[in-house]
């Protein structure tokens, strides 16, 4: 077939004005990675990588905005390719990732004593693990020492090397899925992605929307301006959007519900706003029963003393209900997934899937490791990367929710766990324990849905994020130990909160051996059970029933404690949201969308322009988001 005329001179600019934006992106990735890492652990920042909507991919677009009103060649695209870059890998040095699997690495040479007794483990630690110098670990835990000597650079090139590797297999894993999974979310189900309106409003053609955006941009940052001057100036008022709780103050037997905070964040009722109405209310509805069940059970004594409180035993029933959600999402894509079996632009996806895979796994025996155990911990985790995939896609939630993939293994395990596994889980906890804010399938789906959108090819945005991610993963590894050498891991020059998430796998090991962590047992399996026929249930009446106003999502959001500090803006732009469509309509909604998506902007550049300022001072400074 002839082309037109200069159609090739037009893709060859087109391809010009792409390598720019592409090598700016791969390059911008690890400078992010590196903000990121010494932002929060030494100036206790904002989560800058942490959250759905990255504070430090929202920074990036802030930029290259400003850029633009002087440099004409940064075009939409450009911005958004850096800004699907910084997004898709910035949360490779966040809490979840190197954060947490950088001071688990070494936790157990250093804190062990007579009274933990974790000596027991060190036979069972691989050689290639970590480092087990006394002054190789000294230096990381105290401080004042460099990486740069010799024998501790040394000491750290083969444990490094090794985890990186395992990171890159679970970041490749992760985006074939979403490489699979996506066009069935888009074109099919037609999510409404709410996380990605930001970056795509923001940078949109032409002004329509603009004055309304600025508006709820405007209103945000007035109000956190008034907060920020009242953490630095007291006798200034506040107008309080962080969590308030009323639950130590509730009368028995409603003091039971423990933590019911009260939170106004403009950017949350921003990205609520654009969620569909009946998941909204599912939401709402389901955190409310939640909160009464537990009321409930301690009025009618049926409250324990468990890990997770006895009865009505919500993390095991959401336990059920993710995996639930996970079947559901499957079972309605089982007719586009076996097609995409046969297709050429799905079959590299399906093969990198199973290549991936399978290195987990032999990671994971390499850890020590049952077979079963391995193949059912990571079958099981890339399931749930799946679930919270379709999540953020449909709700849109800014943190994203989890579960502990290890209460499996633990419930299938049978009556012991023998010590080598009881290690190897451990040293895969950082990842898999149910803070899953930075893991990436999530954001995957979000940055091919602005590719999409903004006519980046598929191509482009996966070499960007191949090399982009492993530049961010040595980068993320590299000042994660040049910070911990400089100022210690176990000093008050850096969050010890890292630390302790280190520590905590091994503490969670002992007791589990010593038999103080019960097993799941008949009233565990149960409750996940309970959760599993709860959202088939939904699933099932959501699909059948055209008045069922319920969905199986809500359920899921309530039981994985996702809503604690989300709810109360959920119901305010539920309110909103229901009184614009009673008093106009679509149409009226539509216009209304841009003051929502000006609420988080607004929000978030107070949170970037405070981190920034607080690492250019070295001061920690107000947090308008999350805590």
């Amino acid at each position: 077939m002839d082309h037109a005329p200069g159609s090739s001179a037009r893709s060859g600019t087109q391809r010009s004005r792409r390598t720019p934006a592409a090598i700016a992106a791969i390059l911008a990735a690890p400078l992010f990675c590196i903000w990121v890492f010494r932002s929060e652990i030494l100036y206790h920042s904002a989560d800058l990588a942490s959250n759905a909507l990255s504070l430090a991919a929202v920074g990036a677009l802030l930029a290259l905005l400003l850029v633009r009103v002087v440099l004409p060649f940064v075009d939409r695209r450009f911005i958004l390719l850096v800004y699907v870059a910084v997004a898709g890998t910035a949360g490779i040095a966040t809490m979840g990732m190197v954060q947490f699997l950088i001071t688990s690495l070494v936790a157990p040479f250093w804190f062990r004593d007579a009274g933990n007794r974790w000596d027991e483990f060190i036979p069972s630690i691989p050689s290639w693990v970590a480092p087990r110098s006394p002054e190789v670990v000294r230096g990381f835990f105290l401080g004042r020492a460099s990486l740069y000597e010799p024998e501790v650079w040394r000491a750290w090139l083969v444990p490094v090397g090794a985890w990186s590797g395992f990171i890159i297999l679970m970041l490749a894993a992760q985006y074939c899925l979403a490489h699979i999974f996506y066009p069935r979310w888009a074109a099919q189900e037609r999510l409404s992605f709410p996380i990605v309106q930001l970056p795509l409003t923001a940078t949109a053609p032409g002004s329509r929307g603009r004055a309304e955006m600025v508006g709820g941009a405007l209103l945000a940052v007035g109000v956190q301006t008034l907060n920020a001057l009242h953490y630095a100036y007291p006798a200034v008022p506040e107008l309080r959007v962080l969590p308030t709780d009323l639950g130590g103050s509730l009368p028995p037997p409603w003091n039971a519900v423990g933590n019911f905070w009260l939170t106004f964040y403009p950017c949350a009722i921003g990205v609520a706003a654009l969620v569909p109405t009946n998941i909204l209310i599912s939401c709402v509805a389901f955190f409310a029963v939640s909160k009464l069940e537990i009321v409930g059970a301690q009025a009618w004594g049926l409250r324990g003393t468990g890990s997770t409180g006895g009865f009505p035993y919500s993390g095991e029933q959401a336990q059920g209900a993710v995996l639930a959600l996970v079947g559901m999402v499957i079972w309605s894509a089982r007719h586009w997934l076996v097609a995409s079996m046969r297709r050429r632009e799905y079959i590299g996806a399906w093969i990198g899937l199973l290549i991936s895979g399978c290195g987990l796994i032999a990671f994971g025996m390499a850890l020590g490791l049952r077979a079963y155990i391995c193949v059912l911990f990571f079958v099981l985790f890339l399931l749930f990367m799946v679930g919270l995939g379709w999540l953020r896609a449909a709700v849109g939630p800014l943190w994203n929710p989890g579960n502990d993939v290890a209460w499996w293994t633990r419930a299938a395990g049978g009556a012991a766990t023998p010590v080598s596994e009881g290690v190897g889980l451990a040293y895969l906890r950082w990842f898999s324990f149910g803070d899953f804010r930075g893991h990436a399938l999530p954001t995957y789906v979000d940055t091919m849905r602005i590719a999409e959108v903004g006519g980046i090819p598929r191509r482009t945005l996966f070499t960007t994020l191949a090399v982009g991610s492993v530049l961010s993963i040595v980068a993320s590894l590299w000042v994660a130990l040049d910070v911990y050498y400089r100022y210690g891991a176990a000093t008050a020059l850096t969050d010890q909160w890292r630390t302790y998430q280190g520590r905590l796998a091994f503490d969670n090991l002992r007791s589990l051996l010593d038999g103080t962590t019960p097993r799941p047992d008949i009233p565990q399996v149960s409750a996940a059970s309970f959760g599993f026929l709860m959202v088939a249930a939904l699933s099932a009446a959501n699909r059948r029933l055209l008045w069922w106003p319920l969905h199986p999502a809500g359920f899921v959001m309530a039981q994985t404690w996702s809503l604690e500090w989300f709810w109360l803006p959920m119901l305010i732009a539920l309110v909103v949201k229901s009184l614009i469509l009673r008093a106009g309509g679509l149409r009226l909604y539509e216009r209304a969308r841009p003051f929502f998506v000006g609420l988080i902007l607004g929000d978030y550049t107070m949170c970037v322009g405070l981190a920034l300022a607080g690492t250019l001072f070295r001061v920690p400074m107000y947090k308008p988001f999350p805590v």
